[in-house]
């Protein structure tokens, strides 16, 4: 069993079985192969809805939410109409935490594949719960979404951007800051397939500037997301080199990918840059929980499922899918606030 965390000060001494304790999903270890000292969560009452812990927050990615296949203008090459209803559980999951998050970030991929209106309508339908709850959803876009129906639908839950034009925010949590950038390059209105996936990423002058005063301006740490890599939006350095910045998550990828963003060779100075799994498309399905302490954050693996490249039969599954899922549900990832200067 993993000795507990050192720590100067009793009120952040915390267990990985305390932290999952805390913040891991009731019913977890009886839905999911056992996970080292992972406990599951005992059943909030009925009579008696779970509290909102201020330093804990959902983030979710790669929803692919979508009408059914049969309905859709554009058609994918195959049926995804499982992946509502695996949406619909995870939300059911992070509403029966022990204590529910304050907020919920989705970092884009909303729609299926083709940003289509009827697409975030049922988003709305199936994420409402969370905010039936009391529970604050802020969301960016991703390659797959478009921004003028995503924002006629979901406008609510996009924040409000300093940015003309993009779904850029920041959240103001209790002991940090969470920034949500716009990383969608939309295609060109004028291609009439909108093939899947046409939409490319980057931040734009605009965008990367203010992320920049914003960064050099602020006092607080801040994690930095968006639906793309730090690499491909050509910002890792400068995520690395701003003191406050203490981490970077994004999606697209659907799968966690552990990295680390550095400066050069030469500097010790380097974050950890987190990839979140799909909220229920293909390869990893779950999402992650952070916690906020004093001195940094520390984020759960979630893992509810693995399947690639569409969800199987039992029958039909692979024995490593399973090892998969035994082996990163619960892991945990820090950020710490402090940091070398680079």
């Amino acid at each position: 069993m993993p000795m507990p965390l050192e720590r100067t000060d009793k009120e952040v001494c915390l267990t990985r079985r305390d932290f999952l304790r805390g913040c891991a999903l009731a019913g977890v270890g009886a839905a999911l192969p056992a996970v080292g000292d992972t406990d599951a969560a005992p059943a909030p009452d009925a009579a008696q809805p779970p509290a909102i812990n201020p330093d804990l927050c959902a983030v979710v990615s790669d929803l692919h939410i979508g009408k059914p296949w049969s309905e859709q203008k554009f058609r994918t090459d195959r049926s995804y109409d499982y992946i509502n209803g695996t949406v619909a559980r995870l939300v059911k999951d992070i509403l029966a935490m022990r204590f529910r998050p304050a907020c919920v970030f989705a970092l884009g991929d909303v729609s299926l594949c083709f940003g289509e209106e009827r697409d975030y309508a049922l988003a709305e339908e199936l994420l409402r719960p969370l905010e039936d709850a009391g529970i604050k959803l802020v969301m960016t876009a991703g390659n797959h979404d478009r921004r003028i129906p995503m924002k006629a639908v979901l406008g609510k839950w996009l924040g409000e951007s300093p940015v003309k034009g993009r779904f850029t925010s920041v959240t103001r949590l209790p002991k940090f800051d969470m920034i949500l950038l716009d990383s969608l390059k939309e295609p060109n209105p004028e291609n009439e397939d909108n093939s899947a996936g046409r939409g490319g990423c980057e931040l734009g002058a605009e965008q990367t500037g203010w992320l920049k005063d914003f960064l050099e301006n602020t006092d607080r740490p801040a994690l930095v997301c968006a639906h793309h890599t730090a690499w491909s939006l050509g910002i890792n350095k400068d995520m690395v080199k701003s003191p406050r910045v203490c981490g970077f998550l994004h999606g697209h990828n659907h799968s966690w990918q552990d990295n680390i963003l550095f400066s050069s060779y030469g500097r010790k100075t380097m974050i950890r840059m987190l990839g979140l799994p799909s909220m229920g498309m293909d390869r990893d399905v779950g999402f992650g929980v952070l916690r906020a302490f004093p001195d940094r954050l520390e984020m759960a693996k979630i893992e509810r499922d693995y399947y690639f490249p569409v969800k199987t039969p039992p029958q039909e599954r692979l024995p490593l899918w399973d090892a998969i899922v035994a082996e990163r549900h619960g892991q945990r990832v820090s950020f710490p606030f402090e940091k070398l200067a680079s």
